[in-house]
């Protein structure tokens, strides 16, 4: 099974490659860059002024191009927005957890999407760099992470990502990101035996609260926030995510089927996008409702749902963290459960 899945997927990626093929997007530009720092671990870096941006102090710094480009970065979809992100994670190294195990950890695609690892330098320590493509509907995704530490006891990861083919006009001013970087380091010790250690961000509440959407509404972890966006060829999207993890979070898109009411029809058509995964009946808001469970990366589990309600379409779409599916998946079941229509 596990090699049929892969020859489908490598089927689909070349599919992709002769369709993208010249294919290129239009790149946010950069007005400016100024400088994020965390003083508790002593990183800094440059970044752009005009870029939307989000921190977890002395656990991840991210920006993207524009807000609305968030969602496309939960699961790369085929096409989208297209936008750039820069994402900067912080991890202590401790027993069991090394640069290489973070390297490994980091890497969510199919090995062939991927270089070989090439040495650098970063702040004046070697480093590691990993470039990574494949091709998309609307041209090639491309991003490069870079793998460093100052200390051998914090280490920092910094990721470049790209849709559209636009990475080559982003690069030279990545580059001036790179150059300026200060690596993190561990938080000095106050006074004789404390340290000061930056808490990360808690995973999913099991309190939950009501959320509204477009003609819906959803029971959500309490420590949730609700995002409105609108994906491509949707009327609304509500995307409900914590501070913790990016790749922890439920979206639901709504979409005009006042031209199709066939949800079997509607389904079987998007089967090729979910990897072939098999699509099973159920029922989501008291509706006949198909899900299918899947994974683009090896790392990020996901399962999306398909109902109709009226002359409209949602789509459900729920992704956890593999590493963490005991504090996450059990929630967000709850949430689906919870669904209701309004």
């Amino acid at each position: 099974m596990k090699k049929a899945l892969t020859l489908v997927f490598s089927i689909f990626i070349l599919t992709l490659a002769l369709t993208s093929c010249g294919k290129k997007g239009d790149a946010t530009e950069i007005t400016g860059l100024t400088a994020y720092s965390d003083p508790t671990i002593e990183f800094s870096m440059k970044y752009p002024t005009n870029w939307y941006s989000q921190t977890v102090p002395g656990t991840r710094f991210i920006c993207f191009t524009k807000k609305e480009a968030k969602d496309r970065f939960i699961q790369y979809d085929p096409n989208g927005n297209t936008g750039a992100k820069i994402e900067v994670l912080f991890q202590k190294l401790e027993e069991g957890i090394t640069l290489d195990t973070i390297i490994k950890k980091t890497k969510l695609f199919n090995p062939e999407n991927y270089k070989a690892p090439v040495k650098v330098k970063l702040d004046g320590v070697d480093a590691v760099k990993i470039a990574y493509s494949f091709p998309l509907e609307d041209g090639e995704f491309n991003g490069e992470a870079y793998f460093a530490t100052k200390d051998n006891k914090y280490a920092t990861t910094i990721i470049f990502e790209a849709f559209a083919g636009t990475m080559e006009e982003y690069h030279k001013k990545f580059e001036e990101m790179i150059a300026s970087v200060k690596l993190a380091v561990a938080p000095k010790e106050k006074g004789t035996d404390t340290i000061q250690v930056q808490v990360e961000a808690e995973p999913a509440s099991k309190v939950m609260m009501s959320k509204g959407g477009d003609g819906f509404s959803i029971d959500i972890p309490d420590n949730f926030r609700a995002e409105g966006s609108k994906a491509a060829g949707t009327i609304s999207s509500r995307n409900f995510i914590g501070a913790r993890r990016a790749d922890c979070n439920i979206q639901v898109d709504v979409i005009d089927a006042s031209k199709q009411k066939n949800l079997k029809k509607i389904v079987e058509e998007n089967v090729p996008k979910y990897k072939n995964a098999k699509p099973v009946e159920t029922k989501l808001g008291g509706q006949p409702a198909y899900v299918m469970n899947y994974s683009f990366g090896r790392n990020v589990m996901s399962r999306v749902y398909f109902v109709i309600k009226g002359e409209r379409l949602y789509r459900m779409t729920v992704n956890w963290f593999k590493g963490e599916e005991k504090d996450y998946l059990p929630i967000f079941e709850n949430s689906i459960k919870s669904f209701k229509f309004q």
